[in-house]
């Protein structure tokens, strides 16, 4: 991925570079055709033969450049712009400029440094500074060692030493605006992969993310969104990008206050209510935090769903209400028999006391002489109306409301001491 990356910015810089060289050259192109025609009108006018010789070379020369850069743009090789060719024909043509304007006198000696330093915007990558410039101070050289041959013996002036200090000069110093430009772009290239390895991977981040993921700036408009928001709200991407968060949330009129201390304090957790494309709305719990992206402040919004915790705790909490009105009535019904059991043991006690009284008398034979076996019957009823006390009891004591003392105060104190007496003798009796 970060190859790529590399190869994508290397491309976009050679690109944005191959413009400007096209530019240039066909600046340089019309020059050249103005060039020709002065240099075509100046052997017309002159009568040295040897000037206009060199007059008819140099306007040949600019000729067969322009023929050669009207073959790369009608082939599109723009590239030999670049190539080492088009830097020949170059040098070239400004040794005939400097030979035929004085050579070693000639004003125009300064277009050696303009063509070193055009050759470094040409190729800023390359690191041939040191050839390049010994061929330009070469190439000089034998424009003054052609002057001198051709009779201009004397002693070379004090600008030419300065012209081939100052080409050394500049290719030295091009040589380090090279290092240095190189060292630059490297750097650019560096953190250019590692920002788009970031996205990548932020991006990667984003789409496997369990929980929708929104991405706004500070006008709160939509970034970014991962593909899990656009299938919670219902929406392709490119329908949301470009959407105010304020559209997909619900507003109570608290809203903007929220979001103003959210810029305030750069984070945010509030539970919100969103407004999915589909109508239904969702409980969310927001994760909101503020991060800076190529000098901008934008801000990655988390939407946690707890729809169905609240529909749960909601159910909880009509469930409680439901089981308290349920324990409510049970509460009311248990009562009820409670009482029932009460008001039926209140009108039971008496009678039965009545009957445990008759049969006492029975046995004590105030009514008359009774059989053996009519003894064991009136024992045998006695201990069992005293069973039926005891039941009663138990059944109050299990009910949990108790109530013996509105038993007892029910029933005749006599009857009750009564009844105690004869369940105890009872009891002793065989």
């Amino acid at each position: 991925m970060i190859a790529n990356t590399q190869t994508y910015h290397e491309e976009s810089s050679a690109s944005a570079r191959l413009i400007i060289v096209l530019r240039v050259e066909w600046m340089m192109l019309s020059l050249r055709y103005l060039l020709y025609a002065a240099l075509a009108l100046l052997s017309l006018t002159v009568n040295d033969e040897t000037l206009r010789r060199m007059f008819i070379v140099a306007g040949t020369s600019a000729l067969v450049h322009n023929l050669f850069s009207h073959w790369i743009f009608y082939t599109r090789r723009h590239l030999l712009f670049t190539s080492a060719w088009n830097f020949l024909l170059y040098l070239f043509r400004f040794c005939l400029l400097v030979g035929i304007t004085g050579g070693p006198a000639s004003p125009l000696a300064p277009v050696f440094l303009l063509l070193l330093i055009g050759y470094h915007v040409y190729r800023p990558k390359s690191f041939n500074t040191l050839w390049i410039t010994l061929l330009v101070a070469a190439a000089y050289s034998f424009v003054l060692l052609a002057n001198w041959f051709s009779g201009n013996r004397g002693v070379l002036p004090l600008p030419v030493y300065a012209n081939l200090f100052f080409i050394a000069a500049c290719g030295w110093i091009m040589h380090i605006l090279a290092r240095m430009m190189s060292g630059l772009e490297r750097a650019a290239e560096v953190k250019t992969s590692a920002l788009k390895s970031s996205e990548a991977m932020l991006r990667a981040i984003l789409n496997h993310t369990a929980h929708p993921i929104i991405v706004y700036d500070e006008t709160e408009i939509i970034t970014d969104v991962n593909d899990v928001a656009c299938d919670f709200f219902g929406l392709p991407r490119e329908n949301i990008l470009g959407l105010r968060l304020h559209s997909l949330i619900f507003d109570d009129g608290t809203l903007a206050d929220i979001f103003e201390d959210l810029k305030r304090t750069g984070s945010l957790h509030h539970e919100m209510l969103v407004l999915p494309a589909g109508g239904s709305e969702r409980n969310v719990f927001m994760h909101i935090h503020s991060f800076l992206s190529d000098g901008r402040r934008l801000f990655v919004a988390l939407f946690h769903d707890v729809t169905s915790q609240k529909e749960l705790q909601e159910a909880h909490h009509l469930a409680s209400l439901n089981l308290e009105k349920a324990n409510q009535e049970l509460q009311r019904v248990v009562d009820l028999r409670a009482d029932f059991y009460i008001t039926i043991a209140n009108r039971l006690r008496s009678p039965l006391a009545a009957i445990l009284g008759f049969i006492n008398m029975l046995l004590d034979e105030q009514l008359g002489k009774i059989t053996k076996e009519q003894n064991k019957a009136l024992h045998s009823c006695r201990r069992s109306l005293a069973r039926i006390f005891d039941q009663l009891d138990e059944a109050f004591i299990l009910e949990g409301n108790l109530r013996g003392e509105e038993m007892h105060a029910d029933t005749p104190e006599e009857e009750t001491s009564e009844a105690d007496a004869q369940r105890s003798h009872g009891n002793a009796s065989p």
